[in-house]
């Protein structure tokens, strides 16, 4: 039996979030910062009273790059093994996988694209551990 991926998995991988939502384009902070695991979409925050009765996964930005808290992310999937780092006194995991900015002589690598990590995490975003998981569970 393989593993079932979420559908709304996809959505974080595919949904584009900070960029202007199209419905409120008028309207102040009106960034797609949400993802609303129900529809699998991505949605401002104006657009939040339209989905309150679904399950929400609020997006946020470090360095550029797309983060979610551990906290909210641990709730809907298994994050073990996933490197999280403390922003704002928040422990956040990245949802797609980051570049590798320098070389890293020793401990461990992601499995899925070789970034240099601290023992003992072996996946440095959401996205590579799914992504191995799938390769497993293909072969």
């Amino acid at each position: 039996m393989g593993i079932k991926k979420p559908s709304w998995l996809e959505a974080l991988y595919v949904e584009k979030f900070f960029v202007p939502c199209s419905i409120h384009e008028s309207a102040k902070k009106n960034e797609k910062n949400v993802c609303c695991l129900d529809c699998c979409i991505s949605i401002c925050p104006h657009c939040v009273t339209s989905h309150r009765f679904h399950r929400l996964l609020q997006i946020r930005r470090y360095v550029y790059h797309e983060v979610v808290r551990l906290e909210d992310l641990e709730n809907l999937i298994d994050c073990s093994n996933i490197q999280a780092y403390t922003i704002n006194n928040a422990k956040v995991v990245f949802i797609k996988k980051r570049p590798q900015n320098r070389q890293f002589k020793g401990g461990n690598y992601c499995t899925s694209c070789d970034r240099s990590l601290q023992e003992p995490y072996i996946h440095c975003s959401l996205g590579c551990k799914v992504r191995v998981l799938r390769l497993v569970e293909l072969s």
